[in-house]
């Protein structure tokens, strides 16, 4: 079945958000390759400044030099600080950029840090990065619960206009988020357990439970998480179908976790062995991403598989907005 509208005239009218880019933070990195993400269209990308391995110093130091960053290079990107900055950029034909936090040991522990991290850019926080720390599970850990150090995390993070991720969460922890929050949650970066048996993956309850918030499951393109017998765009179109099917489709987005440095995991993995459990040395090194060239391909899939052209820019990037409209 194919659908009617022009794809790339629906492409060009459509809001296209990446949830989250996978390169990690490094505080001198040079981030010139999101012109990348700009000359494919895309009008949002989430952009991370910390994660569990690091110290809350060290995001702090991340943060502001992608601050400085941003701001010499301010004729291609702007810095989203409200949710009116979304339209302006794209007006101005330039990449909004917000910045997220992969797990929450980055507050060192205090509350009280998450409203500089929104002064500072974040807009979006999981509570875990894969292992278990002060606020909850993660997935490749031991499965528990939301601790109250997380409950009064969530609750301040739905106070000061910070998106609820659940990536990398366990299972435990996320659906105690879910039923917690008084905002949307997302997957920023999150395939569906019923379509590849992974445990970084995410099961049918969580998918519904998401929903149920307004919630948005975010698709990413990375080979460990997806279907390896199927193409890169044609399985990652596979989890939309599996998740369109379960909660409809204004609950599915985009979050590549595009790694551009194919040298960068392995590098990652020697450095930080505990972060990545579950995989070993030629897991890390065989990983491969969907890249933001490949958007356009991406949609024209979504296309072939009859999406309507208001599921097309749902999924693109209108279903993000909507959820960024309630939270910011």
């Amino acid at each position: 079945m194919s659908s009617s509208f022009t794809v790339e005239s629906a492409y060009q009218n459509s809001y296209i958000w990446d949830a989250h880019a996978g390169f990690s933070p490094f505080v001198d990195l040079d981030l010139h390759f999101l012109k990348r993400w700009k000359d494919a269209g895309v009008g949002h990308v989430s952009i991370n400044v910390g994660y569990d391995v690091m110290r809350w110093d060290e995001t702090l130091a991340c943060v502001a030099h992608y601050r400085r960053w941003l701001s010499e290079h301010s004729s291609d990107f702007y810095l989203v600080e409200r949710f009116e900055d979304l339209r302006l950029a794209k007006n101005e034909g330039k990449l909004a950029v917000t910045f997220d936090l992969e797990g929450a040991n980055a507050l060192n522990e205090g509350v009280d840090m998450i409203g500089v991290y929104h002064q500072l850019g974040v807009r979006q926080m999981n509570l875990a990065y894969n292992t278990n720390n002060a606020f909850g599970g993660g997935c490749h850990d031991e499965d528990i619960a939301l601790t109250d150090l997380g409950r009064r995390t969530i609750a301040e993070m739905n106070r000061v206009g910070i998106m609820v991720d659940c990536t990398h969460t366990g299972y435990k922890t996320s659906m105690d988020i879910m039923a917690l929050s008084t905002k949307p949650v997302i997957f920023s970066h999150s395939n569906a357990l019923g379509i590849y048996a992974h445990p970084r993956n995410i099961r049918d309850d969580q998918i519904v439970a998401c929903a149920m918030t307004g919630g948005v499951v975010c698709i990413n393109g990375v080979s460990t998480f997806r279907n390896g017998a199927s193409s890169a765009i044609s399985a990652m179109i596979d989890h939309v179908d599996y998740i369109v099917g379960l909660v409809g489709a204004d609950h599915v987005g985009i979050g590549l976790d595009t790694v551009v440095d194919p040298t960068e995991m392995p590098r990652l993995a020697a450095k930080y062995p505990a972060a990545w459990p579950n995989y070993s040395d030629s897991d890390m090194a065989a990983m491969t991403f969907v890249l933001p060239e490949q958007l356009r391909e991406f949609a024209e899939g979504l296309a072939e598989r009859g999406y309507s052209s208001l599921e097309f820019s749902a999924i693109m990037g209108g279903n993000m907005l909507r959820v960024a409209s309630q939270v910011w």
